[in-house]
């Protein structure tokens, strides 16, 4: 069985960082959290297609809500009906397994979400105080500053986890990507650094993959990483 990739540690300065990317270690780790990959796939799915359904009549912002919105209740609904627990605490919608303490929250993810090469992806906007709160965040002043600009959002047991989708439409072409990523940092309130990243499979609703990078993502930067299998 393939294993994970671990990057970061001491030939690097970033964080370490396991991330699962083949179908072995992928699912092996989504075993292990009691979670069918199918059923993040679906509801994501789901999501894209109650996106495209938006109109030049909606305001600006229906299509990213929905996408989130129905992405959630698809998770939530399947997590639930495997006997995990609804929660909104804080207006944030997530779903918890009561055995293992496991929380899954839904958000958007910048362009990086889902590659493998480059930086690690970041939350797509601030999650705020009442975010890091909610996911078990431990705030830490790094430098012993007044003004805490970069913290240290996970403790080693936190069992949090963020999944990332990554949804553009680009001249008529389509991108979807998206992973299940444990948050380790945050920087100005945007998650930036990761402990584990599983990476996920999610074919467009219509079953058009479209493998090539959107326009807007701008260069690609390779990190300095120590790459282990």
């Amino acid at each position: 069985m393939a294993e994970p990739i671990k990057i970061g540690g001491k030939a690097s300065s970033k964080p370490d960082c396991i991330i699962y990317s083949t179908p072995a270690s992928r699912n092996a780790k989504l075993k292990e959290l009691t979670i069918a990959e199918e059923l993040l796939v679906d509801a994501l799915q789901r999501g894209v297609a109650e996106k495209l359904t938006a109109e030049i009549f909606d305001p600006a912002t229906a299509g990213g809500y929905d996408l989130y919105r129905y992405t959630t209740r698809y998770v939530r609904k399947g997590l639930y009906e495997a006997g995990w627990e609804l929660s909104d605490s804080n207006n944030i919608a997530l779903v918890r397994d009561p055995a293992e303490g496991t929380v899954i929250i839904v958000c958007s993810g910048d362009h990086q979400t889902g590659q493998l090469v480059g930086d690690q992806p970041k939350t797509k906007r601030s999650k705020g105080d009442l975010f890091l709160e909610v996911s078990e965040i431990v705030a830490t002043d790094l430098f012993g500053d007044d003004e805490v600009k970069t913290r240290h959002v996970a403790l080693p047991d936190a069992k949090v986890w963020l999944l990332l989708h990554y949804h553009v439409v680009d001249r008529g072409q389509q991108i979807l990507r998206a992973e299940l990523s444990r948050p380790l940092e945050a920087n100005d309130g945007m998650i930036t650094q990761w402990s584990e990243r599983v990476i996920l499979h999610v074919p467009l609703p219509d079953a058009m993959a479209d493998d090539e990078p959107a326009n807007d993502e701008g260069p690609v930067i390779t990190p300095d990483v120590e790459i282990r299998f």
